[in-house]
Parts: C-alpha cells; structure tokens; sequence
C-alpha cells in the first residue's frame, strides 16, 4: 500500500473522529434534568439548542471585546502554560518539551512545503536550519516523554492512575522520534543513498569522484566499503574541494549539523552495511511513516485529544469565568471538558478529600478517576450497580472546595461537573447514605438542586428508619443491655463518663436551632451517649441527632468528663452506613 493511500486514509479517520467527538459536546449529557428513562421536574434540553448555542456563542465572543480573552488564554494559557507553571516546574518543562519539540517538527517538517513557503523559502530536509532543527526539538520531545515516564513511575500509587492510553501517547511520541532520527541516521550511512544520489547528480569522476566520497566518509558520516579511515589530510583537502565544485554544498548541509542522526550513523553505519543499508532504510521509514499515521488517525479517539478541546476549554473558561447563568452554556462546557482531561493526576495531587481514599477504601474518591467514569456515564454506557454506588459515594465524599478546578491544567470546571453528576445519578433513583455525612458540603449548594436534594434525603432517612429504631418508637422502659457493643466504636468508652448533666445539650447550636428539638432530633446528645452507657447502640444509630450534628466540636470541648462526643458521633455515621450497606448486600 502506498504512502499516498495511508495518508488519505488516516486522514479520513482522522477526520471522522473529529465529527464524533464534536458531536459528543451537544448529544451527551450529564444534566440532572436530562436522564433517559426518567421523569423529571426539568425538561431535557434539545440537541438543535444546544448546538445553536455553541455556535451563537462563538460568534459573540469572536465579533465583541471577548476576543481579547480569547487572545490572552492563547498566549498565557496555552503558549506559556501558566497553570502548569504556577504549580510545577518539572511538569511544566516535561510539558514544555513534548509540546514544543512535536509542534516545531510538525510544521518546520511534516507540513515544512508548507511554513517555509510562507517566508518565501523553499524547504530542503538536507539543509539548515532543517537538519539542526529537526534533531534539537525531536531531542526535546524525547526528553520530555523520558520526564513523562519517569513521573507516571514514581509518583504515589493513590494520587495518580496511568491508563493504557497514557502509556499508548507516550509510546507513539517516542517511536515517531527514536524512528525519525534512526531513518535519518541510517540515511546519512547509507553508501545506496550515496551511490544514487551522485549518480542523479553528481558530474565528478576517477580521483575526483574517489577524493569526493572519502571527504563524505570521514566529514558527513557516510560508510562506504571503498574508503579506509582515517582519511589522509591531503584525499580530505581534496574532497572537500570536490564537495563545494560539485555544488553539493548547494543541497548538503553538513550532517554533523545534524548533531544526534551523525552520532546514529557512525554507530549503526557498520550494521547496516552488513544487513544491508538499502534495507534498513526502507524498515526505518515503514515504523516512522506507521507510526506518524498511526499517531494521527488514533488521535480523536485518544487522550491526544486534548491538544483541541483543552485550549477550547481553557479559552471558554477564560470568558465565561468560574459561573455560568445559562444551563445549556454550562452544559455543553462540562461536555467539553470532558474530553479536555490529560490524565495529568494534577487533581488528585490537590484534593482536600484525599485523606479519605485509604480510609474508605474507594479509589473514586480521587477526582482524576472519577472524571473517567463520569466519561462512561455521559456516553450513557452501563456501569455495573458497585462501581456506580461506589462512584456516588466518591462524589458526596467531595468537599466541593474547588481546588481541583483552580489547578486543572486543561480548565476544566470540575466543582461544578461533579455537583452535576451527584444529581444527575440520584434522579436514576440510586440513593447514597453517605450524602447525610458532613463528609460533603452538598447542602452549602442547594440553592442549584433544591427538590432534588430534599427528595433524596427524604428517600436516605426512610432507610434509616427502616433499620434503626429511634427513641419515639421505643415503647415501655429503657433497661441496662446485657450485650455492649464498645468494640464497634474502635474502642472510644468516654461515653461510660458520661453522668448525665447535659451540658452537651445546652451548648448545641443544633439543639438551639428547633423550637421541639426532641421531636426534629430523636434524641438530645446527652441522650444519644446515655443510650450508649446502658448498651442499646442501635437506638443511638436510629437518631437523626448524629446527622444533624455539625460537628462544632462546641460538647466535645466543653464536656467536664472528657467525653468525646463528636467523635464518637462520626463512628456512629459510619457504623450506620455500614450495618444499611451491608443489609443491602444480602
């Protein structure tokens, strides 16, 4: 198959994976108004306004004083990478390398006709500034993926996941380099290439000729069978005379301007010749050519991706800034972003929830995976009932305190894609207990989600009532339990010194909140610990007091027997989410 057959059809691949993922942006949804199958109070928003919005709203930005913010996260955000930079400078500079050693061979070679036409020159590959800048930047992306790899290896298992397709983008970026400067090495050795190239154009003949090919031998790193080395000062002076009569000065730059291809080629010019180099030339240029092609057609389906929606979706942040007031706008933002996340692990690094990963065990809780399966579940693909609670849990777990926003190198408004999506996945009628814990912050933005979040905890606190029995529901008196069950609080017997004066209930601003706490709360904390000093934890487990609790720490410090209240008020929640997570399983 020919070159020109591989071109047209990577591009056709190409080209097609960039109309899929365009579509994506306006067909897929994580619109809590907007899940299929289910009756919802909003209304779903329609493919055509969604996409009129796109383009409406490109138009207004492009023809308004909103360019210049367009012009600036072009120079700041994506030229000079300033997020990155503010936050690291080891990534910056892998980032740097990659990005700058790929584009500078992208258009100073793979479209090299091209630039140089535009500066009125004509583009020779065996000229400078051709040869110096192919081998300095295909050096530079090296590098880059050598501090790529070198970061996916060492850095802490819990605050970074590399994916098949990280390993993928970093394997084709070296292949296209390591194959680049081998094909261009072997070339450089190759006596067939020589033989053919003065042949065409060469007009020297006997001692000429002869004086000619040992000046290429011992000055452009040529392995020719004819020539022994060292070459003799005077053959040398000769040839080089030759080089500049013959005109090939004119097309030839010298290889060793070429600094990393002349070393190749002195190293593998004997091998080659033994091979046969006509041979390994024509192998090295089939990896480099698949590999470039291969690169360019997988592109759109890959996490490359990224090197289109992450500059849009920095720009789109730049001009909308952190808040958007229309839904279709912040809709198709949150779709965009989505396809802009790199894997960089720049979020997880950053997450003020990170403490709970080990604790719960729930690698969701991490936002760089959680953005991956939130990728499956706006494409509506199934996800298995275990995963989607344990990613629900990950989701309410988030504090919401933007710091993985502010540091997403891609722009990528994650708080506001990960509020979404825990309303998004409870209209599915999925319910997580773990939303009545102050693990999270929802209830801080029920201003966006009101009924939604009402209609959820009402669905949660029936499971508790289920499960547990409060104090109204206890008929007849309270007696000493034969079983008490200290080992399910870890331990923590404060609460055995404890002697009823109810100082704890006084001083909470819970309890102060509810003209008849006893009826809003269940129980009072002093209640809830005296439950615990005759045995029956269950009743503890059945108030809405420990859910209600704010944790102030106001008893806990204020207590005169040192009992830990608030604690043990957190082991309670969790033992309760248990004991329901595990009656759920049977």
């Amino acid at each position: 198959m020919s070159f020109t057959i591989l071109l047209w059809l990577s591009i056709a691949v190409f080209l097609l994976g960039i109309i899929l993922r365009f579509s994506t942006w306006f067909s897929q949804s994580i619109d809590p108004n907007d899940v299929k199958g289910e009756k919802t109070s909003g209304k779903k928003i329609p493919l055509g306004r969604r996409l009129a919005k796109g383009v409406s709203g490109t138009f207004g930005v492009v023809c308004s004083t909103k360019i210049i913010k367009v012009i600036q996260s072009f120079f700041i955000d994506i030229i000079l990478q300033k997020r990155i930079l503010d936050k690291s400078i080891y990534r910056w500079l892998t980032h740097a390398f990659i990005f700058f050693g790929f584009l500078v061979l992208l258009l100073s070679h793979a479209f090299g006709n091209f630039t140089f036409s535009l500066f009125g020159s004509e583009y020779v590959s065996t000229l400078n500034p051709s040869l110096t800048l192919r081998n300095v930047f295909g050096l530079l992306a090296l590098i880059g993926v050598g501090m790529a790899v070198y970061r996916r290896i060492t850095i802490k298992k819990q605050r970074f996941t590399s994916y098949p397709s990280d390993w993928t983008a970093l394997v084709l970026i070296a292949v296209i380099m390591v194959s680049g400067f081998l094909l261009e090495g072997s070339k450089i050795s190759s006596y067939s290439i020589y033989e053919s190239m003065t042949y065409d154009y060469g007009m020297l003949e006997g001692e000429e000729a002869k004086a000619l090919e040992a000046y290429w031998v011992a000055e452009n790193g040529l392995h020719s069978p004819n020539v022994d080395t060292p070459v003799p000062p005077d053959l040398l002076e000769t040839g080089r005379q030759a080089n500049e009569w013959s005109s090939c000065i004119q097309c030839h730059a010298g290889n060793t301007n070429a600094f990393v291809s002349f070393s190749i080629a002195k190293a593998i010019g004997p091998m080659a010749a033994a091979i046969g180099d006509a041979g390994v030339v024509t192998f090295f240029r089939f990896v480099h050519i698949i590999a470039c092609l291969g690169l360019l057609a997988w592109l759109p389906f890959s996490k490359m991706f990224h090197i289109i929606s992450a500059p849009l979706s920095l720009a789109i942040n730049r001009v909308m800034g952190k808040e958007s007031d229309d839904p279709v706008n912040a809709l198709n933002r949150q779709l965009i972003g989505l396809t802009a996340c790199t894997h960089c692990g720049a979020c997880t690094v950053e997450c003020s929830s990170q403490m709970f990963y080990e604790s719960f065990d729930n690698e969701f809780i991490l936002p760089s995976k959680k953005v991956q399966y939130l990728k499956k579940i706006a494409a509506g693909k199934e996800v298995d009932p275990r995963t989607r609670k344990r990613l629900q849990q990950g989701l309410y777990i988030c504090t919401s305190c933007d710091r993985c926003t502010d540091i997403c190198p891609s722009g990528i408004n994650l708080r506001d894609l990960f509020i979404n999506s825990r309303y998004y996945l409870l209209n599915t009628g999925a319910v997580e207990t773990s939303m009545l814990s102050h693990f999270s912050f929802p209830l801080s933005l029920l201003h966006t989600y009101v009924p939604k979040h009402a209609h959820a905890l009402h669905k949660v606190q029936n499971l508790f009532e289920k499960t547990f029995t409060s104090l109204p529901g206890i008929s007849g008196p309270l007696t000493l339990s034969k079983k008490q069950e200290f080992d399910s609080l870890r331990g923590n017997t404060t609460f055995k010194s404890c002697y009823s004066c109810q100082r704890c209930t006084n001083i909470c601003p819970v309890v102060r909140r509810y003209e008849t706490p006893a009826e809003a709360l269940d129980m009072m904390p002093h209640q809830i610990i005296f439950s615990l000093g005759i045995g029956n934890q269950d009743m503890a487990l059945g108030a809405r007091m420990i859910w209600k609790c704010s944790t102030c720490y106001l008893c806990q410090e204020h207590c005169p027997n040192g009992v830990e209240l608030t604690d043990i008020f957190y082991r309670l929640k969790n033992k309760a989410i248990n004991a329901i997570e595990a009656k759920e399983k049977k």
